[in-house]
């Protein structure tokens, strides 16, 4: 029994090793030093953790020590290559997409966007434009699929990818740019994974916003001039910041599971469960925001 337990103790601590190392990609993503989309290349690199465990059984009867550094370094490797193939390439496959639509009597729409790698800018159109909605991608081995529908004067719009059947091709480089009318109110249904996005909101009479971010970092301008706003937001290892314009109210609730949370205290303060504008009942433009969190990273100004 004692000789079966030492031999049990030569075993690297495979799993504790891949742990620590998912630990430092995903505070060096949420310090904004490796960018979220790099798990496009990345995740192609899990063979690699059967080599580990291999190595695990292999070596096992060496100094457990040389065996974890060697494992780590292998890991380490695996990301080096990730973020040389996911820098400056030859733009093979890439292509180059536009849509737009008319505006044509929409008094109101629902907009959703469930986009996987990549970067997501989204913001308002110009002051009298006629379209509804303009959208561009440039997007490798990958496409922007668009549905619209229209029933009365409320429109219906899905955005979303639409891929090329290509193994191993460069996906961190697509970018998809979503502008849409000031003129009518939306509601918005966003989904975005392992993505850079940004959505100034600032411009647009927003209703209603649902966020869901998985392994990504997203900055939100909210509505200056929409009279009520709700806005549900879920995250997963992630970074998130978000601006409340000046002359907005907002009341916020925030469940922060093992995250960092940080709030302008000054602006919104603390009571019981919410953080509250001092002048929320009586303003003019107010925000209902919700957040549930998980081991992410929270701001809000």
């Amino acid at each position: 029994m004692p000789e079966e337990k030492r031999s049990r103790g030569h075993y690297a601590p495979i799993w504790g090793i891949f742990l620590l190392f998912l630990g430092i990609v995903f505070l060096l993503q949420t310090l904004n030093v490796l960018p979220w989309a790099l798990w496009g290349t990345l995740w192609r690199f899990w063979p690699v953790l059967l080599i580990a465990i291999g190595l695990g059984f292999l070596l096992a009867r060496f100094n457990v020590w040389l065996v974890s550094v060697l494992i780590l370094a292998l890991l380490f490797a695996c990301l080096g290559i990730a973020i040389w193939q996911y820098g400056p390439s030859a733009p093979i496959g890439q292509s180059t997409k536009s849509y737009s639509e008319p505006l044509d009597g929409l008094e109101q729409a629902q907009i959703e966007v469930d986009l996987t790698l990549g970067s997501l800018t989204m913001s308002s159109l110009p002051p009298g434009s006629l379209n509804f909605v303009e959208a561009d991608s440039t997007a490798r081995n990958a496409g922007m699929r668009v549905d619209f529908s229209r029933q009365g004067s409320e429109g219906r719009l899905y955005l979303s990818e639409e891929r090329d059947n290509v193994p191993f091709s460069n996906e961190g480089d697509n970018r998809y740019q979503v502008r849409l009318t000031r003129d009518i109110p939306l509601t918005l249904n966003i989904k975005t994974t392992a993505s850079d996005n940004e959505l100034d909101l600032s411009g647009l009479e927003v209703t209603e916003l649902r966020l869901d971010i998985d392994a990504a970092s997203c900055k939100v301008t909210m509505p200056s001039s929409t009279e009520v706003v709700n806005v549900y937001i879920k995250i997963d290892v992630a970074n998130l910041e978000i601006t409340i314009p000046d002359g907005v109210a907002a009341k916020i609730q925030a469940d922060t599971d093992l995250s960092s949370f940080d709030i302008n205290g000054s602006r919104f303060q603390k009571q019981g469960d919410y953080y509250i504008s001092e002048n929320f009942d009586t303003a003019q433009n107010r925000i209902y925001l919700e957040i549930d969190s998980d081991v992410s990273r929270v701001q809000i100004k």
